[in-house]
């Protein structure tokens, strides 16, 4: 004898109610994939091309920054902001670029005093306010006498730093001056 499997609409109910809820399980797992990639990505359109026409030549107005070069000016120091003859013709010599180093250098040096004397390990001597030594005598043109003045002196540093910026003074290298500046 042969059986006949027969089903009645019941058992097809209870099918299509668990497919749905299989397909409404996996639904809601990719939609929760989904939703967790875009809290930690963005999808942004971007063009392609970018076509834009220009006028070959433009003539604009030029804009000065008044406020800028007004405050640069307030803070440029004048002559007679400065304390001491010495301090006044270093500013001259090595202008408003350099004289705040220059000067740092000079009292780190000497002190800032015309008659201080240094005599070296290797018996070579400095002299003066930034402390020349003698080895710049012939060599940058500068004399024992032109050097043991105040303005000679000065004059044959800036001299020196010209022709070797501030690498010839040791308060320079070691960094001394930097607790000479004001």
């Amino acid at each position: 004898m042969k059986y006949k499997l027969h089903f009645n609409w019941k058992y097809y109910l209870l099918a299509d109610i668990g497919i749905v809820i299989i397909a409404a399980g996996l639904m809601y797992a990719i939609l929760r994939a989904v939703n967790n990639w875009y809290d930690t990505h963005t999808i942004t359109f971007n063009k392609v091309v970018n076509v834009e026409f220009k006028k070959p030549i433009e003539i604009k107005e030029r804009e000065v920054p008044t406020k800028e070069i007004v405050r640069v000016m307030e803070e440029i120091p004048h002559p007679q902001d400065l304390q001491t003859d010495v301090e006044k013709y270093i500013y001259e010599v090595f202008g408003i670029e350099d004289y705040k180093v220059a000067i740092a250098i000079a009292k780190a040096e000497s002190g800032l005093r015309e008659d201080a004397i240094n005599i070296n390990s290797n018996n070579t001597i400095d002299v003066g306010i930034f402390q020349i030594n003698q080895i710049h005598f012939k060599k940058d043109g500068c004399s024992l006498k032109e050097v043991s003045t105040m303005q000679g002196n000065i004059d044959c540093a800036k001299q020196l730093y010209d022709s070797s910026g501030w690498n010839p003074w040791v308060a320079f290298k070691n960094g001394a001056f930097t607790a000479k500046l004001d």
